[in-house]
Formats: C-alpha cells, structure tokens, sequence
C-alpha cells in the first residue's frame, strides 16, 4: 500500500509539474517572440520615417530648383538629399521585407526622374508610365511605401493610407470624408 501511494503521489506530482509548466513555456516563447518583434520595430519605424522624409525633401528641392536664389548652393543640396535617399535605401534592404524593398526601389527610381525633370533633363521613364508625371508616380510609390512599412509594423488595415494631393497641388481629398456632390450653383437650385 505504501508503494502504491508513493507511486500515486510521484504521479501526481508530475502531472501537476507538467500542468504548471506547459504554460509558463507558452507565455515565455511569447514573450521572447514579442521581444524580437518589438526589437526590429523600432529600428524599422525610424528608419521608414527617415525614408519618407528624405524623398520628401528631395522631392521639395527639386521643386523649388528653378526658384533658388542660389542654384549652385541648392543643386548641391538637392544632391545631398538624392545621396541620402540611396543611403537609406540601404538599410530599408537590410531590414525591409520583400515588399517594403521593392516600394522603397520605386520611391528611388521615381526620385531620379522628378529630380532630373527639376535640372531640364527630360523625362528618361515617360515611354514606362505614359501618362504620368513623375510627381505622380513618386506620390504613388511613397503611397506604397507607407503602406509596406505599415503591413511590416503590423498596423491594422495596412494599405489605408492617406493619398497626397500635396505633391500634385490638387485640392485635398479624403476616401474617410464625404465628398460635396455637384456646384454650389446645382445645390441652391
């Protein structure tokens, strides 16, 4: 009888062990997979919003090219921004997925032509996207970098990001928003 409550009591020991332990192994491989994920997040956030403003600021000088005071001093700057665009480009391969690379090429791709369009140079990539400017296509292309960036962070309804009628000097328009039907003049009569 004595072994038998010796066995009955290692028994139960055991399964209680198990009963406690299986659960603490499941929170703790969240937790470690939380951690890395929380680790590359950061990084990547920054490194996205260092992107974005970058192309914005190239994007911003080559606009402005034919207007500076000083078009030897803003050439140069409008270098620098283009350098630092490829620069960070680098890093978004390091840490980008798939997607998130390939948005971050376009933005590139469609930076060169808005900058060269900018010096008087004409438009080398008009014969690939008829009908668009390069101010469209960078719009588009930065459109899909954020929305990369933000299906890699992990934000909900990633692909809903809001469109940027800045670029293009449209007037502001919103898919969240409704939108005015018909002229003042079809509304009073």
């Amino acid at each position: 009888m004595a072994v038998e409550s010796l066995i009955a009591s290692a028994l139960l020991l055991a399964v209680g062990a198990a009963i406690g332990f299986v659960p603490t192994l499941l929170i703790e491989r969240s937790k470690q997979r939380h951690a890395l994920q929380t680790r590359w997040d950061v990084p990547l956030f920054e490194l996205c919003k260092q992107f974005v403003g970058a192309a914005r600021q190239l994007v911003h000088l080559a606009r402005h090219l034919d207007r500076a005071p000083d078009p030897t001093g803003h050439a140069l700057r409008v270098d620098q921004a283009h350098s630092e665009l490829r620069a960070l480009f680098e890093q978004v391969r390091l840490l980008g997925s798939g997607r998130l690379q390939e948005a971050a090429r376009l933005v590139v791709h469609h930076a060169y032509a808005v900058r060269a369009v900018a010096e008087g140079q004409p438009d080398e990539r008009a014969k690939d996207y008829p009908g668009t400017t390069p101010q469209a296509r960078i719009k588009n292309a930065i459109t899909e970098f954020l929305a990369a960036a933000r299906d890699q962070l992990g934000v909900a309804a990633p692909d809903d990001v809001l469109g940027d009628a800045v670029l293009e000097d449209e007037p502001w328009r919103s898919k969240w928003f409704a939108q005015p039907t018909g002229t003042a003049e079809q509304k009073v009569s």
